[in-house]
C-alpha cells in the first residue's frame, strides 16, 4: 500500500464539483416534491368532483322514482284538510306515490324541499294526516331551487289544476350549487 500523493487518476471530487451535485440533487428533489403535492392535490379534487358527481346522481334516481311513480290521489293534511295530488310551492312539492314497498297500502306521502343550501326529501308517516318524518339530506351546497312543470299550457312555475287528483306532466328542477353552474335536471310525471 501506497501512502502519499494520488498517483494520475485517482483523485477524489473536489469540493466544487460536491457542491454542484448537491445543488442539482436539490432542484431535482424539489421539482419532485411539487410534482407530488400536485398530483395529490390533483387526487384530492377529483375524489370531491366524484363525491359530488355521485350525489347528483342519486338524487336524480330518487326525484326519477318518486314522480315517476306519483299517484293522482288526493291526500289530507295533518289538520285532516285535502291537499291535491301535486302541491307545488315556491321551494319544493308535495306528492303521493305508488310502489313503496313494505307499505300497506303501498302508496307513499313524499316531500321535496330546498332548506336554504341543502336539497331535502322527506316522507310521511301516513298518506292522509301523517305528520312528516325526518329529513333526509339527499344534495348539500345549493344556493338556489327553482322549480317549474309542464301541463296543458306548457312549462309554468305553478300548478292550480282545475281537479285536485290532476298531475303535471313534467317537473323541470334547477339547482344552482356552490360552482355557481346551474344544473336542470328535467322527469316525466306519472310515466
Amino acid at each position: 500500500m501506497r501512502r502519499g500523493p494520488a498517483a494520475a487518476g485517482e483523485h477524489g471530487f473536489t469540493l466544487v464539483e460536491m457542491l454542484v451535485a448537491l445543488a442539482i440533487f436539490g432542484i431535482v428533489a424539489a421539482v419532485g416534491v411539487a410534482l407530488a403535492g400536485s398530483a395529490l392535490g390533483a387526487v384530492a379534487r377529483s375524489e370531491a368532483m366524484l363525491g359530488e358527481a355521485s350525489a347528483i346522481e342519486r338524487t336524480r334516481i330518487a326525484l326519477a322514482a318518486d314522480l315517476g311513480q306519483a299517484a293522482p290521489r288526493v291526500s289530507l293534511g295533518s289538520g285532516q284538510d285535502p291537499l291535491p295530488a301535486f302541491l307545488l310551492g315556491p321551494e319544493g312539492f308535495v306528492l303521493v306515490r305508488r310502489g313503496a314497498r313494505g307499505l300497506s297500502p303501498a302508496v307513499q306521502k313524499i316531500a321535496w324541499g330546498f332548506d336554504g343550501s341543502r336539497l331535502m326529501r322527506q316522507t310521511f308517516t301516513r298518506v292522509d294526516g301523517g305528520a312528516p318524518g325526518p329529513a333526509e339530506v339527499m344534495l348539500e351546497g345549493v344556493r338556489e331551487v327553482r322549480i317549474r312543470v309542464a301541463g296543458e299550457a306548457g312549462w309554468v312555475d305553478a300548478w292550480l289544476p282545475a281537479q285536485p287528483e290532476a298531475l303535471p306532466r313534467a317537473l323541470e328542477l334547477t339547482l344552482v350549487t356552490d360552482r355557481g353552474a346551474p344544473l336542470v335536471l328535467r322527469f316525466l310525471v306519472a310515466a
